[in-house]
């Protein structure tokens, strides 16, 4: 189900730390709008914000330019859990988020039209189906609600969405997070640099807001 919203032109940064405990907030899109009244706009009434492998919202087309609706199967669903079960360490946990992440952009890439994804912000011929940080931040943060629901998250805890750029100098960015519940170091979860279906990184948020960046390919 696909949900239109107008084009966006100021963009809504308040991605401030988490309260405890974050699960309980729901998610919805990072906006920007004309004009800071309509923030709170019809079009985001749809978007799930308490998401479930059953039903479940995510962005797409740039910055939530559309927002769809997607589902997991059973099957599909047990096979990422199953990645969880020999997590011996917060250091096997990342790494299962990395192939779980990736697993579920490639089984609702296929969904929603989104499956040829490029890396970063590049466009093969048009917006429909290209994701931008916003709209990998969102999902991403979906995917990461989903299996802490599901109790496989043994050593972190979700976190909000974080940006870097407007006060450091840099072009604007977003990216999930999550926190190691044993060290409490945060960690971005950032899905952007690559195309869909390939692992996210997983780095130190300090080291990322400071503008890191994977080598290019």
């Amino acid at each position: 189900m696909l949900r239109y919203r107008t084009p966006f032109i100021t963009l809504f940064l308040a991605l401030s730390a988490c309260s405890s405990p974050y699960a309980e907030h729901p998610i919805k899109p990072i906006r920007s709008s004309q004009s800071l009244n309509d923030i709170w706009d019809n079009d985001y009434r749809f978007f799930i914000g308490q998401p479930t492998p059953d039903r479940f919202s995510v962005c797409h087309s740039m910055s939530c330019y559309k927002i769809s609706e997607a589902s997991i199967n059973k099957q599909d669903w047990q096979d990422i859990l199953t990645l969880f079960a020999n997590t011996d360490s917060a250091e096997d946990e990342r790494q299962a988020v990395q192939q779980a992440i990736a697993n579920l952009e490639h089984l609702v890439g296929i969904q929603i039209g989104s499956q040829h994804d490029l890396a970063r912000n590049q466009i093969a011929s048009n917006r429909y189906g290209q994701m931008d940080c916003v709209d990998e931040a969102t999902n991403t943060s979906v995917y990461l609600r989903m299996l802490e629901n599901a109790g496989v998250l043994t050593w972190h805890t979700t976190a909000s969405r974080m940006s870097r750029g407007i006060f450091q100098g840099q072009a604007p960015h977003n990216t999930a997070t999550m926190i190691d519940t044993q060290t409490q170091i945060r960690y971005a979860v950032d899905s952007w640099f690559y195309e869909n279906g390939k692992a996210p990184v997983i780095i130190n948020l300090d080291e990322w807001m400071s503008g890191w960046e994977p080598e290019q390919q």
